[in-house]
């Protein structure tokens, strides 16, 4: 009984103590003043489109009505929205400086918040949800006691200049980091549930698109199979093993690393901007002081010094109270906003004639619209053949033109989903096209693939041949080889499909 208490105290108090103990927050501030700036980054560039996305004047569609729930927020104005919109860039901008630090953030993220959740189609992403909560965390945080305008003033006001910063409680940067350790096992659980991102075509087809941005990395390395196929399994096993092991005082720094380059990778396959900024600026708030330290130790080893450009700091008079210049550098603000929103006048609002005139459409583009669909050609229904002959998880890992006796060469068809059930079929072909055999298989619609194997035995004499792939009596693709060597001596022939 006594051993049993002193496991649930020595639990309680390792609890406690990591969430409770007491650091310097310059993880906090260094997440403050990066995590902001890159969330208002798509903030801004939607700030001509207030008007349209967010007002009554527009067309919002609010995250609610997505799932059947209706208008459950305010619709504002136009002339409310921007301002509305104004003060949230404001106060962003104030808490990347620090400036009435957690007013700013508390304003600030209930205003990005709102308005993500006003425009459910566009401004609502994957992103935006993790960054407003590491907003709320940041909120709640000590992160204005570092790097910040508010320390500055409070330090001119008590004319103490402290060498050792404060510590606070971290609960909250916990909570930050905690966030990211829950997200990255959920989604894992979501991969492992997708037999197509272990196979690597679910990634693949992304690679390949431009739904996001351009990315020719991606396009270049989207065709290697055992690529992908790696890089699937390495991803979920890092995503489950994160919120395990960064907590590690030896592990911490490859796991992160590990995340950085997991997250820059995903700018340059899948062509994301915004999310790896908003995942890598939320990173900061594992840093600690002891890094913040040897950085520090090593800038001034090459002659850097930061501190110094605290020289040029804001020059504001000590009888002006800051949250009266804060309420009136706010209000400025919102004025110029809409005065600028006035000024772009995008929809011709005020011009000379008034609203814009709605264009007549071409009468070709208008019954091509409202006509049936058009059928879908059946080679567009294949993504790829290719030939090969080695075969990874299930899928073809190599490609081959040249072959030899006793080689086994498989053939691979990717399709693009959604198709209906089809039955496809491979053909091996002489150098003039005469038939030689043929093997055909069910392809179902939830299968992305199919594969034929050919046995290169004695049945064949050296030469060019080609594997064809038909479906509903079309010719989808060819792929030509060469047989090449000297045909082994086999009493019994054997069918060239070995399926």
């Amino acid at each position: 009984m006594n051993r049993s208490r002193q496991n649930d105290s020595s639990l309680r108090e390792t609890i406690s103590d990591f969430f409770f103990e007491e650091q310097v927050p310059m993880g906090a501030a260094l997440t403050r003043i990066f995590l902001p700036l890159m969330a208002l980054l798509p903030m801004l560039m939607r700030f001509p489109r207030v008007r349209e996305l967010y007002s009554s004047d527009g067309t919002p569609v609010q995250m609610f009505e997505l799932f059947g729930n209706g208008e459950v927020l305010p619709i504002p104005g136009p002339g409310a929205a921007v301002i509305l919109y104004s003060l949230m860039v404001f106060c962003l901008l104030c808490g990347i400086v620090g400036w009435k630090t957690r007013l700013s953030l508390g304003i600030g993220t209930a205003l990005y918040v709102y308005f993500n959740l006003m425009d459910g189609i566009g401004t609502m992403t994957k992103y935006s949800v993790i960054a407003s909560h590491l907003l709320m965390l940041l909120t709640l945080s000590p992160c204005g006691r570092m790097w910040s305008v508010d320390e500055w003033l409070r330090q001119r006001r008590n004319q103490n200049v402290s060498i050792v910063p404060r510590a606070f409680p971290v609960w909250s940067i916990r909570l930050m980091q905690l966030l990211f350790a829950y997200v990255y096992f959920g989604a894992a659980l979501t991969k492992i549930q997708t037999d197509a991102f272990f196979s690597g075509e679910q990634m693949r087809y992304w690679m390949l698109s431009n739904w996001n941005y351009e990315n020719p990395v991606g396009e270049f390395l989207a065709m290697w199979p055992p690529v992908l196929l790696v890089s699937a399994y390495l991803t979920v096993v890092w995503e489950i093993l994160f919120g395990f092991l960064v907590w590690n005082r030896r592990l911490r720094l490859p796991m992160l690393a590990t995340g950085a380059v997991f997250h820059l990778g995903t700018w340059l396959l899948l062509g994301l901007y915004i999310f790896p900024a908003v995942c890598l600026s939320g990173y900061l708030c594992f840093v600690t002081s002891e890094d913040v330290f040897r950085v520090r130790r090593w800038m001034k080893s090459r002659g850097l010094r930061l501190a110094e450009l605290w020289k040029f700091g804001p020059r504001i008079p000590a009888a002006i109270p800051s949250g009266v210049t804060w309420a009136i550098a706010a209000g400025l603000f919102a004025v110029g906003s809409v005065e600028a929103e006035y000024r772009f006048d995008l929809y011709g609002v005020r011009g000379e004639s008034g609203f814009m005139p709605i264009e007549e459409m071409d009468r070709e583009r208008a019954v091509s619209l409202i006509a049936g669909a058009t059928p879908l050609r059946e080679k567009d229904k294949f993504f790829s053949f290719q030939i090969g002959s080695t075969a990874l998880g299930g899928q073809l890992a190599n490609r081959r033109e040249v072959f030899k006796y006793g080689d086994i060469v498989i053939a691979e068809c990717n399709l693009n989903p959604p198709h209906e059930d089809m039955w496809v079929e491979c053909v091996l072909e002489d150098a003039d096209e005469h038939k030689i055999n043929s093997v055909g298989q069910v392809i179902t619609r939830e299968m992305l693939r199919g594969q034929f194997t050919l046995l290169l035995g004695s049945q064949l004499s050296s030469g060019r041949y080609s594997m064809v792939l038909r479906s509903a009596g079309h010719e989808i693709s060819r792929r030509w080889f060469t047989l090449t060597g000297q045909s082994p001596a086999c009493d019994v022939d054997t069918d060239v499909f070995g399926n």
